[in-house]
């Protein structure tokens, strides 16, 4: 498939309606049939088969023909239908390239509008997609509460769940804790600030100890506002100029939820390890314990 900025550009306006159609007609349908495609999409039956044909030709939905003729989407149309949406309501000008791959999301650069918050200049901004799909759906309707009470999520609509958590928790964060600063959401995908700096987990910091203080006075800024990152470690925490930025929210917690001290003791069971590994720094679990006395909550 192209890249996504090329893919974005290559779709019409009945191209939208089209996959707007399918993706809610997956509501109900494992495979959506092109006459409620067109009666959703308000597209004529002859033009729902031209327009769907071209689609699967370009790999942007899939078609199930042995029982039935009917058509689905994944994750390339579910991108696009996000950009649309981002586009259309003035939260982005432009997708660039892909800036990071994780086991459940990618993550592109972009470019947002003038914004007054940084005194009317554009914005560079990260657009995440949630990956949640078909492999790990078991696993994260177990863990995540988003899911605990939909027990038949179709796995598309996890990752749509999941971002809309992740966003929720980051706009209750900012600005008190150390975040990329939430922009928009839409379906799946977060558009939200570019933050500079590499990963704890790649830098040489030359005062490891003043880096974990800092680490750990964001732990208790969260735990003030009652929210448990649940999966800290290394590789999601930025070393910006500003100092260290969390990222990565979508199993965060409320305090007062069953296993949100384990979460908290393994969250800083994590840190701590790395900075004992990495630089020699020990620091007993029940010490970083003892700084957040009072802002647990749980």
């Amino acid at each position: 498939m192209p890249d996504l900025a090329q893919a974005f550009l290559g779709l019409s306006g009945e191209d939208i309606l089209l996959l707007r159609a399918i993706e809610s007609g997956m509501k109900d349908h494992e495979w959506v049939p092109p006459s409620l495609i067109s009666q959703l999409s308000g597209l004529p039956a002859k033009k729902v088969d031209f327009l769907s044909g071209r689609l699967f030709e370009r790999k942007l939905i899939e078609r199930e023909s042995l029982h039935y003729m009917g058509y689905r989407i994944d994750f390339p149309a579910y991108d696009l239908l996000s950009l649309h949406h981002f586009v259309e309501h003035n939260s982005l000008m432009a997708i660039g390239e892909r800036i990071g791959v994780g086991k459940e999301s990618v993550v592109y650069a972009a470019q947002g509008q003038n914004d007054a918050e940084i005194g009317g200049g554009d914005v560079p901004l990260a657009v995440k997609f949630h990956r949640q799909g078909r492999t790990s759906f078991k696993h994260i309707r177990r863990l995540r509460d988003h899911l605990s009470h939909r027990p038949r999520v179709p796995w598309l609509y996890a990752a749509s769940l999941a971002a809309g958590r992740e966003f929720s928790v980051m706009q209750r964060l900012y600005p008190a804790v150390s975040i990329p600063r939430p922009i928009a959401r839409s379906r799946h995908a977060l558009a939200m600030e570019y933050l500079e700096g590499p990963l704890l987990s790649r830098v040489s910091l030359e005062d490891p100890e003043a880096a974990l203080d800092l680490i750990l006075d964001q732990v208790t800024a969260a735990l003030k506002l009652g929210i448990v990152h649940a999966d800290l470690s290394e590789f999601n925490i930025i070393m910006a100029p500003s100092g260290p930025c969390f990222i990565d929210w979508p199993q965060a917690v409320e305090t007062d939820r069953p296993h949100a001290r384990e979460l908290l003791e393994r969250d800083l069971a994590n840190v701590l390890r790395f900075f004992k590994r990495k630089y020699g720094l020990e620091m007993p679990l029940h010490r970083a314990q003892q700084r957040m006395e009072g802002a647990e909550g749980i």
